[in-house]
């Protein structure tokens, strides 16, 4: 019985000599990039809602609509940056650019600037993103590629798991030297402050990548161009993405906010639920590689996405039975904490599957253009939506999760039958990226 195991086990090894110098100081980066994201992710909405009665849910949702609207207006420049410059270069500037953001939101905690420095954030992160996909695309082959994102993807989990606990307790220990409440808006701000450090340290390992010799010959088209000669070919995958991204705009950036108030937990529990679910997550993408050579790439992503829905469902039903008294607050808050691993385990899974399944088959040269895109459909769901989830909220209270699941478990499925009905079945007609006639 043990022997699938042992061989899956020194599949993932041998996969993992494999990885190129390159790619594996990528994967610490990500390591360190992941730890500090787990805290501020997780304390950031919390640290908002203590600085008054004006900064409520509903100014959580302008924040990140303000964010992802600065990641929509920068995505085609993105895309253009990361094939003029050296992506190694935009990795360090960003990963600085992202200290000093998180720095403002820290001191300057007023709303003008929180946004500001929301977006600057946002916006690091956007082209953080772009220029690794490439990056990592050109540094692996294709008999290692889906382990090599696979492993980033499961890296930065693993890092947020830590970085969600630590976050629990922070507050409480860094509060604690200056007589602050762990709830107390200072014990958030050296909290998320602490993170500079780790996002700074997180640049060491990208200084010492090697990266080839500029070709200053090579002709870099202007994304705008590329995006009319092949907008119709990538549409079809950015598409689902788009809805997906749309669902998620309406649930993500609240989640904590939904189990402390339908459930009324302090922080260490929620952290804790987070932190499993972020294990849970890393597990996952973990095996998205063996699942993706046994079933196929779009299967896996199909399969796994599908089966998050019920999931979502019972969120809903446990904003619906606990404030109105159904239910015991303290039982659903335990169903919905294995609700909310289990769909985040399974929806993370496919990410960097669909992020392989995409780039394989875009030309080399688009694959900047097409990461900055699949951002950019992603973001709109994050840039449009978390406002009428902050409404939902106000207006309903507790309640007002009820139709935010609903409609997100709408979402996934239909961006899972748009996946089946574009890619999947044995025959189905890949996009193509011919150019146009006259090109």
């Amino acid at each position: 019985m043990s022997e699938p195991t042992t061989g899956g086990l020194a599949t993932y090894i041998e996969k993992t000599k494999q990885f190129s110098p390159n790619a594996r100081l990528v994967l610490i980066y990500s390591a360190f990039t992941g730890l500090a994201f787990g805290v501020f992710r997780f304390l950031f909405n919390f640290y908002v809602l203590s600085l008054g009665d004006a900064y409520n849910e509903a100014f959580i949702g302008s924040l990140q609509t303000a964010s992802s609207f600065a990641s929509i207006l920068m995505a085609l420049p993105a895309a253009y940056l990361a094939e003029r410059f050296s992506q190694k270069k935009i990795m360090i500037h960003t990963a600085l650019i992202s200290s000093l953001a998180m720095i403002g939101l820290v001191l300057f905690p007023f709303r003008a600037l929180l946004i500001l420095f929301n977006m600057v954030a946002g916006v690091s992160m956007s082209m953080r993103q772009v220029a690794m996909a490439p990056f990592l695309m050109a540094n692996t082959s294709e008999n290692e590629r889906q382990w090599v994102f696979s492993f980033n993807f499961g890296l930065m989990t693993v890092s947020g798991f830590f970085g969600n606990l630590l976050g629990g307790w922070l507050p409480t220990w860094l509060g604690g030297w200056f007589d602050a409440a762990p709830t107390d808006t200072l014990a958030y701000q050296l909290a998320l402050g602490s993170m500079m450090i780790v996002t700074i340290l997180s640049i060491g390992p990208l200084t010492r990548i090697i990266m080839p010799p500029v070709d200053r010959e090579r002709r870099v088209e202007l994304p705008w161009v590329q995006l009319r000669r092949y907008g119709w070919s990538l549409s079809q995958f950015l598409l689902p993405q788009l809805i997906i991204g749309l669902g998620a705009g309406l649930m993500q950036p609240f989640m904590n906010i939904y189990f402390r108030n339908v459930y009324e937990k302090p922080d260490p529990p929620i952290s804790m639920v987070f932190a499993i679910g972020g294990l849970a997550m890393a597990i996952a993408q973990f095996l998205g590689p063996p699942l993706a050579d046994k079933y196929g790439k779009i299967n896996t992503v199909i399969l796994t996405q599908i089966f998050s829905v019920p999931f979502l469902l019972l969120l809903g039903i446990g904003a619906w039975v606990v404030p109105g008294g159904m239910a015991a607050a303290s039982l659903w808050f335990f169903v919905a904490g294995i609700a909310y691993i289990f769909r985040l385990a399974l929806m993370n899974l496919s990410n960097p599957v669909y992020q392989t399944f995409v780039l394989e088959h875009v030309p080399t040269d688009v694959q900047a253009l097409a990461m900055s895109l699949n951002s950019l459909s992603f973001q709109f769901g994050w840039f449009i939506m978390p406002q009428v989830s902050g409404w939902l909220q106000v207006r309903f209270g507790e309640f007002g999760f009820v139709p935010i699941f609903g409609m997100v478990a709408i979402f996934y499925v239909l961006a899972t039958a748009l996946e089946w009905r574009l890619f999947g079945g044995r025959n189905r007609q890949m996009p193509t990226f011919a150019p146009s006639p006259g090109d």
